[in-house]
């Protein structure tokens, strides 16, 4: 026994970190033994403590110190807290264990420095999070100006042309050079043709002049109709009464096609729905496919990973249901407003739809 004593005794006063003793006294926590870490770390002295009770030597101490040691007894098992000591001015994390036959001992560990890590990494996550976001929004706003220049030019330049040489074609005087003018019309017609789908990728007038919704239906008509897959929309919730900011739709429209697209290449699917819920303060945005499903091999993909960062910049998340060989489905979920200062976005291109 002395020598079992005389190895806690050490064990007990050499260790670096706090470790102080407890015992019950009908409804009181009395401090019973200190360590020297204990007296070094809370500034006390071991003779000022021992016999007292918990809150005469911490009046102003949070709850959670004397319930993690009146847990402990009372179910007779190692308990855990953690959390802010406005007395010590430390983050600490308590580990109370019982010593028999009544005691408590609980070890502090300061874990401040971890604290501020975590914190500063969450900080990092959500600028990063934000800047993926803004960079979406800045992305679309450049499209939209690069659309816009050409149709305004090339557009016009175009349609000039093909104008003056359906008017050459229709002259009586060059027959001989009618299947020249022919093939130049139909290459002009070809470049119109091209320059409108080059608009469409860039920046669909569709989501700046109506809205989320038909811009929705005119991407799975671009995407999904030409490979023979069939889709339906289904709406739920009115746009005009739960209007949604321009950076949500963006964000929505872009992250659609990627689902889409990922549907078209991977998933096998011959059917896709998307769906589209508005409600008081909240926009879903679901694709759903009837395909493969998600590999348990291939893992969430960084496109998805992307896609959810993206939204939760936002204030919202991405949830995926599938099994595999029963179709996936991707649900999109955003606020319909963003807070002041949480997304740039460009005023002028606000459409709310």
């Amino acid at each position: 026994m002395k020598r079992a004593g005389f190895t806690y005794r050490i064990l007990f006063e050499r260790v670096f970190d706090p470790i102080a003793l407890y015992r019950i006294d009908g409804n009181k926590i009395i401090f019973v033994d200190i360590n020297p870490a204990y007296e070094k770390v809370m500034k006390l002295s071991r003779y000022d403590v021992i016999g007292r009770t918990f809150y005469d030597v911490w009046p102003h101490a949070e709850q959670r110190w004397s319930k993690v040691i009146r847990e402990c007894l009372k179910q007779k098992r190692t308990m855990h807290c953690i959390g802010e000591s406005t007395d010590v001015g430390s983050y600490l994390e308590a580990i109370a264990f019982p010593i028999p036959p009544e005691m408590a001992a609980v070890i502090f560990l300061d874990r401040t420095k971890l604290k501020r890590s975590e914190n500063a990494l969450r900080r990092r996550q959500r600028q990063l999070r934000e800047l993926a976001a803004q960079l979406t929004i800045i992305e679309e706003n450049t499209r939209r100006g690069v659309a816009s220049e050409l149709h305004d030019s090339v557009g016009y330049d175009l349609l000039k042309q093909l104008r003056i040489l359906r008017g050459l074609e229709a002259r009586e005087d060059t027959k001989n050079i009618s299947s020249i003018i022919h093939e130049l019309i139909l290459n002009t017609e070809n470049i119109i043709a091209g320059n409108r789908s080059l608009i469409f990728e860039l920046s669909p007038p569709v989501l700046k002049e109506a809205g989320l919704n038909p811009a929705l239906e005119e991407l799975a008509k671009n995407i999904l109709e030409p490979r023979g897959i069939t889709w339906h929309i289904i709406t739920k919730g009115s746009a005009d009464e739960y209007k949604a900011d321009d950076s949500v739709c963006v964000i929505l429209y872009r992250m659609s096609r990627e689902l889409l697209i990922n549907a078209v290449k991977h998933s096998g699917a011959s059917n896709v729905n998307i769906i589209i819920n508005r409600k008081p303060e909240i926009i879903t945005v679901a694709v759903e496919d009837n395909g493969t499903g998600l590999l348990r091999s291939s893992g969430k993909g960084f496109g998805l990973f992307s896609i959810r960062e993206r939204l939760i910049a936002l204030g919202g998340n991405l949830k995926i249901i599938s099994e595999q060989g029963k179709g996936l489905m991707a649900v999109m979920t955003c606020p319909l407003k963003m807070k002041n200062g949480e997304i740039l976005h460009d005023d002028k291109n606000i459409t709310g739809r």
